[in-house]
């Protein structure tokens, strides 16, 4: 009848799409007032907790289908879902409390339960450190000075030292003479730690020449100039030769200067890695130097996935001339790396290598990883 004057009908629109939700806001306000307080409630409220909700929602299911997608499978599962919130550090406080139905639980067997080794009296028992014999007797016959016996008269050198305990660990773990070998790895490296994190991922010590390490990229501590002068960077610069000194001086014209913590990547020459990744250490002293060095092992493990890097070969970094006493920067490292894995969902790093020389270090770093809490 709009030709007699009547009004036109305005189209009705909904809480919803006034606020540019698609959760039902009529419905947040009636839960409001239905299981909370009866004071008053302000009509933004319901529309701030549908966007609220709604936010939460697609967080948890973006990360569930990239969950889904890793695992092969087309279909979002209740397991994805208890993943997803595992992986994320916010979610996984803000829903710890919280039981999922039918989604299981996160993959971690302490080691009390796992079964009991033949020969060993008690189930799983730790591996005390212990002194390999071979080395314990050429320590021992080098470092222990000569008894004398007298025999028939005369005074007779006894080659014989007495037995030491091979059981317990002594002060010598500081040096690391009593390390044990857990294995070898291409190249002849020696593994003298190792530990298995949340997604998988190993972390070994190993023992050697970092240069001759198989891995697809080597870490270089430097500077914000790329400086080589370093005992890792002089080693790379002897072995590439004049081709990686091209490579670097190609990174720096490229790139400019590296910031404290930042991160450059270059193809390696005449190496057994295929890259070298550049990281200016921070140095120790300054107030913020243990959060620069923590960002400093999180780009290189994001510089690493952004390339799709399998391994990684990592020395003792900042603890050289950067002034890092070597336990607190092992304890850093350790940390950045256990933590930067429980928050990516998906990673193509499979192994990091801290690759070591000098046995202090070893020692250092063997004992933390048995510390830390994967």
């Amino acid at each position: 009848m709009s030709g007699r004057g009547g009004k036109k009908k305005q189209k009705i629109l909904s809480r919803s799409a006034r606020s540019g939700v698609l959760f039902p806001v009529a419905r947040m306000l009636r839960y409001m007032r239905r299981d909370t307080h009866h004071f008053r409630i302000g009509s933004g409220a319901p529309v701030y907790m549908a966007a609220v909700i709604e936010y939460l929602t697609a967080e948890i299911l973006e990360l569930a289908g990239n969950a889904a997608r890793d695992n092969k499978k087309s279909r979002v599962t209740p397991r994805h879902i208890l993943l997803a919130i595992a992986n994320d550090e916010e979610l996984h406080r803000l829903l710890k409390h919280v039981t999922i139905a039918s989604g299981g639980v996160l993959p971690k067997i302490h080691p009390e339960l796992i079964g009991r080794k033949k020969g060993s009296r008690f189930p799983n028992a730790p591996t005390p450190f212990t002194v390999p014999v071979s080395k314990v007797k050429a320590d021992v016959k080098a470092n222990s000075p000569k008894t004398t016996v007298k025999k028939g008269g005369k005074k007779v050198a006894n080659a014989t030292p007495p037995k030491p305990s091979l059981g317990k660990r002594t002060s010598s773990a500081r040096d690391g003479s009593d390390l044990k070998s857990l294995g070898t790895i291409t190249g002849g490296f020696t593994i003298l730690g190792e530990k298995k994190l949340f997604l998988g991922q190993k972390m070994m010590v190993l023992q050697g020449d970092i240069v001759k390490v198989t891995a697809d990229a080597i870490v270089n501590p430097t500077n914000s100039n790329y400086n080589m002068g370093g005992e890792v960077g002089s080693a790379l610069q002897k072995a590439g030769g004049k081709e990686f000194q091209q490579e670097i001086e190609n990174l720096q014209n490229t790139n400019g200067a590296l910031d404290t913590s930042g991160v450059a990547i270059c193809p390696s020459r005449n190496l057994q890695a295929k890259f070298v990744i550049h990281v200016n250490s921070p140095t120790w002293g300054s107030a913020s130097c243990q959060p620069q060095l923590e960002k400093a092992v999180k780009n290189i493990l994001s510089l690493a996935d952004d390339k799709h890097l399998k391994t990684v070969a990592l020395p003792s970094i900042s603890s050289g001339t950067a002034g890092f006493p070597k336990q607190a920067a092992a304890q850093i490292i350790l940390r950045a790396i256990s933590s930067y894995f429980t928050t990516v969902v998906t990673s193509s790093l499979k192994q990091i290598y801290f690759v070591l020389f000098d046995m202090e270090s070893i020692a250092v770093y063997t004992s933390e990883l048995a510390r830390l809490d994967s």
